[in-house]
């Protein structure tokens, strides 16, 4: 046996006796790839500028173990989806939308699953419902369409009536927005096959991102094919809630290309701390009051019909107050973004006052509301200031870095492989989609080797454990 098999053989045999278990090498894997977010500190949510969903925020949050900021990003999503078709809003320049486009940050175990659920119960209930009287239509629909004489003229096909959709490409919202209901919403709490899919590849990335910011700001659909024809269509509405792991979502969110489309620009972040050790308690949010008022709310504005155009849905006017709240921030924003503090942040910053009225718009639909008071807009302020703060964090701080995101997912996934080894050409072949090139996977297991948690030898990776978090090495 050679010295260098000898090696490693020993290296392997030292990976699988360690006894550090898969979790706490990506752990010390994270703290090495990204030094700078070690002591990373979330800004605090304000729980009470949610308005009419603090109370069911604070239950979620408290009963189901969950950050605040995580449950209160998945209420305000939901309450997008429901009021996005109904209402529209004031805003410095004239009407928008109530559409929100939120992105959540949370490693594994966090509770997204948890948030979303209890925030989209009743609208996955209502879609279950309508699946079924759905299929029966269809059936009926099928069967008049056989049994119709020549003579009759054919019959109408009943409506799609889904609203929400739990992973999408451009090509299929764009079919769904024309053919279904004129508020819908991608709501995924595994963003990462959303954002490492077809219409995230670097292919169509831009694509994808210039229809998603079209829609964001009027809803216009307007697309030509040669196979499908035409389709104009006026006043879609779609709300996006993306929860993700951090390491997953660097990837994307580093892409500089989608920064200066837009893209990131036009979503409410968060990213809560890490969720204290839980206690073992059962979760049952229909036993919580709060909840089951905000999911009678939810079920009262679900039974609205939805119009076909929701452009022409009556405006949320901005109160005299809420216009001067709005126009000192605006100002404030202003200066702030162009030579301020917040100019690493610049294109998120110039949009924070639309995104203030949208959000306060939501939040007064919601509670039904007939117009924007200080008190909404007041709230709507400081969500959007927590979603600030966030973006800095990601940006300024290097949560972005694609260089150290990429190694990571190369690194997670050769630690799930047996004896967390794989030959080079695997890894080109079936390693994560960001490394599947020799140029790319190369530079990653070079950052990897770097830390010190890679061994490449005689044409394999191998996964070492790194040192602990104190430095000190197991």
């Amino acid at each position: 046996m050679s010295a260098v098999v000898q090696d490693l053989t020993r290296v392997a045999r030292l990976a699988e006796s360690l006894a550090v278990d898969r979790a706490e090498a990506i752990k010390r894997a994270r703290t090495a790839l990204a030094p700078s977010l070690a002591g990373r500190q979330a800004p605090a949510y304000p729980l009470a500028a949610l308005g009419p969903l603090a109370f069911a925020c604070e239950a979620i949050a408290g009963a189901g173990q969950v950050q605040p900021a995580m449950v209160g990003q998945c209420l305000l999503g939901a309450a997008s989806l429901l009021t996005q078709g109904l209402f529209n809003v004031e805003t410095l320049n004239g009407k928008r939308p109530l559409s929100l486009y939120l992105l959540t940050l949370g490693d594994s175990g966090e509770g997204k699953s948890t948030a979303q659920g209890a925030a989209l119960a009743p609208v996955n209930d209502w879609q279950s419902k309508a699946a079924k009287h759905y299929g029966e239509a269809l059936k009926d629909f099928d069967k008049a369409k056989s049994s119709r004489k020549r003579a009759d003229d054919p019959p109408e096909p009943p409506a799609c009536p889904y609203r929400l959709v739990g992973d999408a490409t451009v090509e299929g919202l764009r079919r769904d927005l024309d053919t279904g209901v004129c508020s819908q919403g991608v709501f995924s709490d595994e963003a990462a096959a959303i954002l490492s899919g077809y219409g995230m590849s670097s292919d169509h990335r831009s694509k994808t991102a210039g229809v998603f910011s079209k829609l964001w700001d009027n809803g216009h659909l307007s697309v030509s094919r040669v196979t499908g024809g035409r389709v104009e269509r006026y006043g879609r509405r779609v709300a996006l809630h993306w929860l993700i792991q951090p390491t997953a979502a660097s990837e994307s969110i580093g892409d500089p290309l989608l920064s200066a489309l837009g893209f990131w620009p036009r979503f409410l972040a968060a990213w809560p701390d890490a969720q204290a050790p839980r206690l073992a308690r059962s979760f049952r949010p229909d036993t919580l009051p709060a909840v089951g008022a905000y999911w009678q709310r939810c079920n009262g504005l679900l039974n609205e019909a939805l119009p076909d155009d929701a452009g022409d849905c009556p405006v949320l006017p901005l109160t005299e107050d809420a216009r001067a709240h709005l126009s000192s921030a605006f100002e404030r924003f202003e200066r702030d973004a162009r030579r301020g503090e917040l100019q690493v942040v610049k294109p998120f910053a110039l949009r924070a006052s639309e995104q203030a009225c949208r959000i306060a718009g939501v939040l007064s639909a919601f509670e039904g509301a007939s117009s924007v008071s200080a008190d909404a807009m007041h709230g709507a302020l400081a969500l959007v200031a927590y979603s600030l703060k966030t973006w800095q964090t990601i940006v300024d701080e290097g949560a972005a870095d694609q260089r150290g995101a990429i190694a990571l997912r190369l690194y997670e996934w050769l630690t799930n492989r047996p004896g967390w080894c794989e030959p080079l050409a695997v890894i080109v072949n079936k390693g994560p989609a960001c490394v599947r090139t020799r140029d790319r996977r190369d530079a990653a297991l070079a950052e990897l080797e770097e830390a010190g948690l890679v061994q490449v030898i005689e044409g394999k990776a191998q996964a070492l454990i790194g040192q602990a978090i104190d430095g000190a090495t197991p």
